[in-house]
């Protein structure tokens, strides 16, 4: 008896050895892989029906060239106006009707790498992951500021880092990635009645 146990424990442990062994991509299953981090750069009350604008000057910071045939810079503009919404904000397009203003960069590691996001944004996620295959996933980096329009100062910035599939998807898939993404990057941001 105390033999036969001995057989079963030794072949559950080579078992789990040869487990051990294989070795698998890593693959981002529904933004699972994601880091966030969240800074307040003032004192910024935000009222409870607030209004926002995008900041004057605002426009495409680094190229997503990357993603053929994807218009990533609209996707990700579009997800972030109806998180937005969904939190109660309001859109307007007057400077003067606007509570807050937002703007927003989007780089692949390819084209702002973690050490230039630090530099340049003061802030870096730190996802730390190493795709097997590069030519199918890249590390993505989107942030996200909040601007006082009296001041015209930074009040609020997050920033979300996620690995991007650089392979063709279907929009849907695309965009509810992207939704899903924008989401947990805007949750700290109070949501109005």
């Amino acid at each position: 008896m105390v033999r036969k146990f001995s057989l079963i424990g030794k072949g559950l442990l080579l078992g789990v050895l040869l487990v051990g062994c294989v070795t698998t991509e890593v693959v981002p299953e529904n933004g699972r892989q994601t880091a966030f981090v969240t800074v307040h750069h003032s004192i910024f009350h935000i009222p409870v029906s607030a209004t926002y604008r995008w900041s004057d000057g605002f426009m495409q910071q680094s190229g997503t060239d990357v993603i053929k045939n994807v218009p990533m810079w609209d996707l990700l503009k579009q997800g972030i106006e109806q998180e937005m919404q969904r939190k109660g904000y309001r859109q307007v397009r007057q400077t003067e009707q606007a509570d807050i203003n937002i703007s927003f960069a989007a780089a692949l590691t390819s084209s702002l790498d973690d050490q230039q996001i630090q530099k340049k944004y003061g802030l870096v996620p730190g996802l730390m992951v190493n795709p097997l295959n590069p030519k199918r996933y890249e590390k993505g980096t989107l942030i996200f500021d909040v601007l006082n329009p009296q001041t015209n100062k930074l009040a609020w910035r997050t920033a979300g880092q996620a690995l991007a599939s650089l392979e063709e998807i279907p929009l849907q898939e695309r965009r509810a990635r992207i939704k899903a993404f924008v989401k947990k990057l805007l949750a700290f941001l109070p949501e109005k009645d």
